[in-house]
């Protein structure tokens, strides 16, 4: 299980660095058709082998991937929503650049994938057998599901924890998102993620950023005077943070931190650096954990998706 929570995280960060939207109308190439006939292939590689996939193996994979499968079913549907949305989201991009291609691996579109030998391994032979049945049914019971806003795929970005609120996509990735908006994830504070606090010598976090940034000019004692947070979004993540002569990302600085959240905090304690960090992952789109508390609660996945993508609708391709 930890190790499908660090493939959650590896998919975050690298949905946390796709600061575009192009939008596909769900009227045009092949929607009038159900998923398993549209003309494409999806073929999974390893150790120099290909091996072909059904589109519905390749969803379980991929919920398997980015979802603890021990989740609320409503959580494990929601999921599997997300991942069909987003997987028709990036081959209608690929389809956009390449008209041709009919073939895709799982590395190009976009979400971690494990095969079924990897899920036991995993899971170990016990809870296997339920765990992929849980995820079968997630995957089944929503199929040809997808979101759309105003009749365009959307792109379902997603993360772990956050911090209470959402983030809006806009100062997020400075896009105008409608979908991607803050909503209130109040159940995130329950969460063993939401929060984290570490304390670092100051010699040693001076010497991770000269490291990171060679042309650094912080020193140890003003460090503080030095290295400044200097705005936030809304949601309190943090957007830029000031190193002496060069200013660069929240998201930036979190990472060579090895924070689980650029929604952060730093303050001198007892003569070291503590960082105060709220939720993990990016904060925008879809909290997991917070959905899986709304199922917990009761809520359907379609009050799920609807809650987090704002305006969408839940339609069925085909129909």
């Amino acid at each position: 299980m930890k190790k499908i929570l660090i493939k959650t995280l590896l998919v975050c960060v690298v949905v946390l660095f796709f600061p575009f939207i192009i939008t596909l109308m769900t009227s045009s190439k092949n929607s009038n058709k159900a998923i398993e006939t549209m003309n494409f292939t999806i073929y999974y590689e390893t150790d120099g082998l290909r091996k072909k996939l059904t589109f519905d193996e390749y969803l379980i994979g991929i919920v398997a991937a980015n979802m603890p499968a021990g989740y609320h079913m409503e959580a494990l549907k929601a999921q599997a929503v997300i991942s069909r949305t987003y997987t028709l989201y990036n081959i209608a991009l690929l389809w956009k650049e390449h008209p041709d291609q009919n073939s895709f691996t799982t590395s190009e579109l976009g979400l971690s994938y494990i095969s079924l030998d990897l899920m036991e391994q995993f899971w170990g032979s016990e809870d296997y057998r339920s765990y992929f049945t849980k995820l079968e049914n997630a995957v089944y019971g929503t199929r040809d599901e997808v979101l759309v806003y105003h009749r365009d795929l959307i792109l379902p970005v997603f993360f772990n924890t956050g911090s209470g609120f959402t983030r809006n996509a806009s100062e997020a990735w400075n896009i105008d998102i409608p979908y991607l908006i803050s909503v209130p994830s109040k159940q995130d504070v329950t969460s063993t993620n939401y929060l984290t606090i570490e304390e670092f010598e100051i010699s040693d976090l001076v010497t991770l950023l000269k490291e990171n940034y060679p042309n650094l000019t912080v020193s140890e004692d003003s460090f503080f005077q030095d290295v400044v947070i200097q705005n936030r979004d809304s949601a309190g993540y943090v957007t830029w943070v000031d190193l002496g002569n060069q200013t660069v990302s929240g998201e930036e600085f979190a990472k060579v931190l090895g924070l689980k959240s650029n929604h952060f905090y730093m303050e001198s304690y007892d003569g070291m650096v503590r960082v105060i960090c709220n939720g993990s992952g990016h904060g925008i789109g879809l909290s997991q954990y917070g959905a899986n508390a709304m199922a917990e609660e009761g809520y359907s996945y379609t009050d799920i998706l609807k809650h987090y993508y704002t305006g969408v609708d839940l339609v069925t391709i085909g129909e």
